[in-house]
Order: structure tokens, then C-alpha cells, then sequence
């Protein structure tokens, strides 16, 4: 008996090796469904739904306790995921309430949700996913090397819940528009469904995965059916006009008027251009109480650096923008932070007096940026942006009286940075080089430039990365430099090493973000673990 107990719930497990070749299909409808989230359009009868999700936690492999139908149509527009979620105990499921993207609050272990990757190019590195909790919330997310996620990355979808007796149920509408792909006839993409449910702290996943193996892309499952889409809008442009009055004591009359424009150069390349950029619509940054000696991080939200941004980011398989959370030694380092671009006017200050009044940002003339992948896989793009001279009011005291006069504080800077990488031996290793420069008018320049590398070996075992860049940076260079290796045995343990080095010369912060130079650290870790418990 005791025998029988400890073979059964292995009869039960997945085969590991059949979830990375499952294959799912999509079917082309003439209407699109209406997105309400309540599963009743006709047209969703027309697909087979995928059934066959496992569980990852807490029982890796096994059948999920819940069963979780998907089905997945397309039109000419988008493409369409509805999500049945039965549930034993419907009044039991969490709807968490949160902003937009707050994945540890409204995800995660603290509700319900349901969740899509995509892999438009099929390239095994490269994925947008989406994900919508049961109370509607909505989260979205790229994923640029097939394991690190940026968060920052925001698209325009549609998604909607409901929930009745069997469960809850979404609808999602995915726009081509928000993909890069082939235009050949037929597509083969990747993709990824997912569910929690925060009761039972149980995860579902299709294809699935066995517990601590490396990669998140690459074992994805196959879509098939996607046929004869017609390629996105080659040309976007959104103009816009601001106007205003300023009533007090003194009556002023405001106008600003811009161009936002994107234009696909290829299948696989776009050029985006803004022209005197609005940036008022966007979230205002937290209050911080910053205590240290060194800046304070703030991510980007402006969408025209958000939108491909973390591609001049190199990002080598450990967690990222830990600047936040007060270490800056042992991330990789970071060459390019495009808050640099428009910040508050502050390069030139004055000898005698002092400033009284200043603007909050220097103003972006124009900025253009472009963003392509080769059929053979080699990755570019650049960023190049033009702002003004910004002035403050400069306040002086001498001969018994006061005096105020325009102070330039900023003067017309171009920004530059381009970057370019390509797959080595697999598609899990890359080389790239990186260059920034900043020229400004009058004052001093910045030029920084770098080489990275990430190789991966044994099936994603051993990670070897790295980078080293020069900066020459007001008349003075220096060096820096940054090497992280780990292995990962899966099962029972793990080592890793990271070396990091900035010496007294080096300096990016005129693009880029460091709080301090003149520094060096070394960290070497490991750890044993048993990732499936002991036991029937």
C-alpha cells in the first residue's frame, strides 16, 4: 500500500520534455467579439479551447485543481483571448483593487488574475505580456532576453471581467499594432497562458515548465492559424495644440503646439519622431525623502523613452533598477537614463547671487529614435534629441539695492546614444557595443562608450556576463567595469560571483546614472535547496 501511495501522484505529472513542442491554434472570424468580459458572442464557439494547462506552483507539473478553458480567434485588427476560470468556490475569489502595473498588489499571490505572453518573431528572446487580475486590473509588461522583465513598457489594449456562478471569466483584445512581425502569409508565433488563484496559492501555466529551469520565451508553446494579417500602419501621426491664460497680478497669455510621429521603416524596423513633445499627461513622479549623499533614482514614464527603452539597457539575468533600492555597485551599469533628457535646467551656475526662480524641466525641441532587428538577428537603435536654452532669474545684492537678470542655466544640448547587438553561438548569447554623447552648446561635453556580452552554456546553466566602458567626460577619462557569473544546477544549488569597478575618472552621468565613481565591489554567493519536497 505504502508502494501504491508513492507512485501515483507521479502517474499524474506532466512529461517535461512534450510541454516545450505543445501547439495551440487560433481561428480567423469575420466580426470581432464585443470585449465585456461575459464570454457570450457566437464567434468564440468557433475555436477549441486549450484545456491542458499545469500546475507550476505549488505542485510542479501536476494537474491544476481547477480547470481553465482559453480560446483564442483573430480578426484583420487584433487578436482575441477569452478565459473561462472555473472555480469550486466562486464567493472565494480575490478581486484585488490597484493602480495599473502594480503586479505585487494586484498579481502575484494577492489575487486572482489570468495572464498572455507573446512572441511575435518566434525568436525564443523577445515577448510583450499582458495580464488582467479578477477585479479588472490591468498589467502589461516586455520581456527583451527572454528572462528579465521591464515593467515600464506600456501599450493601449482592451480588457474586460466578469464573474457568475462557475468562476469568473476575461475577455482581451490584443491590436497588431502593438506588435513587430513577418508579413508572411502564415504566422508562427509564441505564447504563454497563465492563471493564479490566490486561495490555494496555486499557479497554472500553458505549456508549462518544470520548477527552476532557466528561460521564460524560450519555453513557450506554438500558435499556429495566424493567417493573411495585413501589416500595421506604416505612418501615426498625432499632432497636438495647448493654449491658456495666466490671470494675477500680471496677465499671461500660454500656447504650445507639437507633432508625434511614428513610421514603419520595414517589417521589423520603426523610426519615432517628436517635435516640441507634450509630456503633461504624464504620472508625476512619488515624493521621496532621500536622506544619502547620492541622487535619487526615478524611472522613466515619458512614452516616447519608455517604448523600446530597455533596449539600450543591457540587462544580464539579475534583477534590475536596484538603484532604487539603494545599491548602485553591483548593477549592471547603466549608460543611458533618459531623464537626463529635458531635466531640471542646472549645468551652468552662477558665481555671485543667487538664483530665485528656475524652470521644472528644459524643453525638448525634437527628439528621433530608431528601432530595427535584421533578418540575421542583429538588433539596432538609436536615440538622438535636441533641447533649448533654459534661463533662471538671478538675483544679485551690491550698492544697497537688489538687481534681478536672465541667468542661462542650460544651454542647447544634443543628446546622442546608439547601440547595436547580435546573437552569438545561441540565441541565449549576444555581444553589443553602446555609444552615448552629449554636445553642448557652450559648455562641456560627454562621450561615453562600451562593449557587453552575455554567453550562456549548459542548457542556461552557466551565465557569463559583462561589460567595460570608457567615458571622457569634461576633459578627464576613466574606466569601468563589471563581470557576473552563475551557475544554476536546478535542483540543489547555485553560485554566482559579480566584480564591479569604477575608477575616479569615470563618469555617465551627463546620460546615464551613477551616484559615485571611485569605487569597487566583489560578492560571491551560493546556496543548496531541494526545489520538490520529499514525500508521497
Amino acid at each position: 500500500m505504502i508502494v501504491l501511495i508513492s507512485i501515483l501522484p507521479a502517474q499524474d505529472k506532466a512529461d517535461p520534455e512534450s510541454l516545450i513542442s505543445k501547439t495551440t491554434h487560433a481561428v480567423r472570424v469575420d466580426s470581432p467579439p464585443v470585449i465585456d468580459g461575459r464570454l457570450d458572442d457566437s464567434v468564440w464557439e468557433m475555436a477549441i479551447p486549450v484545456t491542458d494547462l499545469i500546475q507550476t506552483e505549488p505542485d510542479n507539473l501536476a494537474k491544476p485543481t481547477e480547470l481553465t478553458e482559453v480560446r483564442i480567434i483573430y480578426d484583420n485588427d487584433a487578436l482575441y483571448f477569452a478565459f473561462r476560470c472555473h472555480d469550486s468556490e466562486p464567493g472565494k475569489i480575490m478581486k484585488r483593487l490597484a493602480r495599473r502595473d502594480e503586479w505585487l498588489e494586484a498579481g502575484n499571490d494577492n489575487s486572482d488574475w489570468i495572464g498572455i505572453g507573446v512572441d511575435p518573431q518566434n525568436d525564443d528572446i523577445t515577448s510583450y505580456s499582458f495580464i488582467v487580475n479578477a477585479a479588472g486590473v490591468k498589467m502589461d509588461l516586455f520581456i527583451p532576453d527572454d528572462e528579465n522583465y521591464d515593467m515600464s513598457w506600456d501599450a493601449v489594449w482592451d480588457a474586460q471581467v466578469s464573474s457568475d456562478d462557475s468562476g469568473w471569466t476575461a475577455e482581451i483584445a490584443l491590436p497588431f499594432s502593438l506588435f513587430q512581425f513577418n508579413s508572411q502569409g502564415e504566422q508562427i508565433w509564441g505564447v504563454e497562458l497563465n492563471r493564479g488563484i490566490y486561495r490555494k496559492q496555486e499557479r497554472h501555466e500553458w505549456p508549462g515548465k518544470p520548477r527552476g529551469v532557466k528561460g521564460i520565451v524560450s519555453r513557450y508553446g506554438i500558435l499556429t492559424g495566424l493567417e493573411n494579417i495585413p501589416p500595421p500602419r506604416q505612418l501615426e501621426i498625432l499632432p497636438y495644440i495647448l493654449g491658456g491664460k495666466q490671470l494675477g497680478s500680471v496677465t499671461e497669455n500660454t500656447g504650445s503646439l507639437g507633432l508625434d510621429m511614428e513610421y514603419g521603416l520595414a517589417t521589423n524596423s520603426a523610426a519615432s519622431i517628436a517635435i516640441n513633445p507634450d509630456f503633461g499627461q504624464v504620472e508625476a513622479d512619488p515624493s521621496v525623502l532621500n536622506l544619502t549623499a547620492f541622487e535619487t533614482f526615478y524611472p522613466e514614464k515619458r512614452p516616447f523613452f519608455v517604448e523600446g527603452g530597455s533596449f539600450f539597457t543591457p540587462q544580464f539575468g539579475e534583477e534590475i533598477e536596484t538603484w532604487q533600492k539603494g545599491s548602485f555597485m553591483l548593477p549592471p551599469i547603466k549608460l543611458f537614463h533618459s531623464r537626463r533628457i529635458g531635466r531640471a535646467p542646472s549645468h551652468f551656475t552662477p558665481s555671485t547671487g543667487s538664483i530665485v526662480s528656475r524652470p521644472e524641466s528644459t524643453t525638448i525641441l525634437g527628439a528621433a529614435k530608431v528601432l530595427g532587428k535584421t533578418t540575421s538577428g542583429v538588433t539596432y537603435g538609436f536615440i538622438e534629441s535636441f533641447t533649448d536654452n533654459e534661463y533662471g532669474v538671478l538675483e544679485k545684492t551690491g550698492g544697497g539695492h537688489q538687481s534681478r537678470e536672465d541667468f542661462l542655466l542650460e544651454p542647447r544640448t544634443n543628446y546622442f546614444i546608439g547601440r547595436v547587438e547580435s546573437p552569438l553561438f545561441n540565441t541565449a548569447s549576444i555581444i553589443g557595443a553602446t555609444v552615448t554623447d552629449v554636445r553642448r552648446a557652450g559648455g562641456e561635453n560627454a562621450s561615453v562608450g562600451a562593449v557587453d556580452w552575455r554567453l550562456r552554456f549548459f542548457n542556461n546553466r552557466f551565465n557569463f556576463s559583462g561589460q567595460a566602458a570608457l567615458s571622457d567626460t569634461k576633459g578627464q577619462q576613466g574606466g569601468a567595469g563589471r563581470i557576473y557569473m552563475m551557475y544554476d544546477n536546478f535542483k540543489w544549488w547555485n553560485a554566482d560571483l559579480i566584480a564591479t569597478l569604477y575608477d575616479d575618472g569615470f563618469s555617465n552621468n551627463d546620460l546615464g546614472f551613477l551616484p559615485r565613481s571611485g569605487v569597487w565591489a566583489i560578492r560571491a554567493g551560493g546556496g543548496i535547496r531541494k526545489q520538490d519536497p520529499w514525500g508521497p
